[in-house]
């Protein structure tokens, strides 16, 4: 009896186990921070050359060459302002005239991303990636004499006197990516300028303007062939047979136009 009355109640508690209901314990919530961090360094770097006539965001780079298809490139700056090119200018090969004349400069030659020979404007392109929001700058340009070197007396060059380059058509292209603000416009620019002397400003960028990549293009696709001539008064002395040159000075100022 006293087996089976254990048993019984061994019974009855199990029961009462099985039937109980059941309690879910939750933890309290926790959290917990970590950190995503970036810093910059300005960009001291040479930049890549763009297409004048399409730079598609910056994408479209180019390698300029000369007539011949040898490759040229002015000797662009590094650096967080920068020149990154400049055109140089070739009026070519004419008979002597004792009339006042304009010769057209040749178009610039380049070759583009699949090495595919291309033409267009003559231009200059400038970058600003320097930190903040934009201090500003201004590109000029001035020339200097045409002038050979004179073989019976190497201290007496020949000037070709009151040679002029003309610019015509200035154009500003943006560099940057369609949803990159630089606030240029082509009030930014000088549309034509007559060289010789004094620096002539070409394109500006106001202050908290001009980040970014700009070019000033001589002319677009379609008038590249007539916008830089080069004038030679009447009464210009001309040797044969010499190559005339002169040099210009493309200067990038860090500061906006006073």
């Amino acid at each position: 009896m006293i087996n089976k009355k254990i048993l019984g109640l061994a019974g009855l508690a199990s029961l009462g186990l099985a039937t109980a209901p059941l309690t879910v314990v939750h933890a309290d919530d926790v959290s917990t921070t970590s950190n995503a961090t970036i810093t910059f360094s300005e960009d001291d770097t040479s930049k890549s050359v763009l297409d004048p006539t399409n730079p598609n965001g910056g994408q479209n780079s180019v390698q300029p060459t000369e007539q011949d298809g040898d490759t040229t490139h002015s000797n662009g700056t590094s650096g967080p302002l920068t020149i990154d090119f400049a055109s140089s200018l070739n009026f070519g090969n004419h008979k002597i005239s004792t009339l006042k004349q304009e010769y057209s400069a040749f178009t610039q030659k380049y070759r583009d991303n699949n090495n595919n020979k291309q033409e267009g404007p003559n231009f200059v392109q400038v970058t600003d990636s320097r930190s903040g929001s934009g201090q500003g700058w201004r590109l000029t340009v001035s020339q200097g004499n045409f002038q050979a070197t004179n073989p019976d007396d190497e201290t007496k060059p020949y000037i070709l006197k009151g040679a002029q380059i003309h610019l015509k058509n200035g154009t500003y292209v943006s560099g940057n990516e369609a949803t990159f603000n630089s606030s240029l416009t082509q009030d930014n620019v000088h549309s034509d300028a007559i060289l010789g002397g004094a620096e002539q400003e070409l394109m500006h960028a106001d202050k908290g303007t001009g980040r970014g990549t700009s070019l000033y293009t001589m002319g677009t696709k379609e008038n590249a062939a007539e916008s830089v001539t080069l004038e030679v008064p009447a009464g210009a002395e001309k040797v044969k047979d010499v190559n005339y040159s002169a040099t210009l000075t493309w200067k990038l100022y860090d500061a906006p136009s006073e």
